[in-house]
């Protein structure tokens, strides 16, 4: 579902998904302690965060909210 939103909405957000088991640094960086999560950066900072499961329509509404 994250790489339909990222289709739909490449050309005016950059999403990057991250394996915790392969990038385990990252997600403690980030403070990532359940997966699914998602979280959002603008200008190099967090401004929002979703853990858990969430509809496609959610997450659209949520990076149009936030980041666009």
């Amino acid at each position: 579902m994250v790489e339909q939103v990222a289709a739909e909405l490449g050309s005016q957000v950059k999403i990057v998904g991250a394996d915790v088991d392969e990038t385990g640094e990252a997600a403690s960086n980030t403070g990532i302690t359940s997966i699914p999560a998602l979280v959002f950066f603008k200008g190099g900072k967090e401004v929002y965060r979703i853990v858990g499961y969430v509809k496609k329509d959610k997450l659209v509404d949520e990076i149009k909210k936030h980041l666009l």
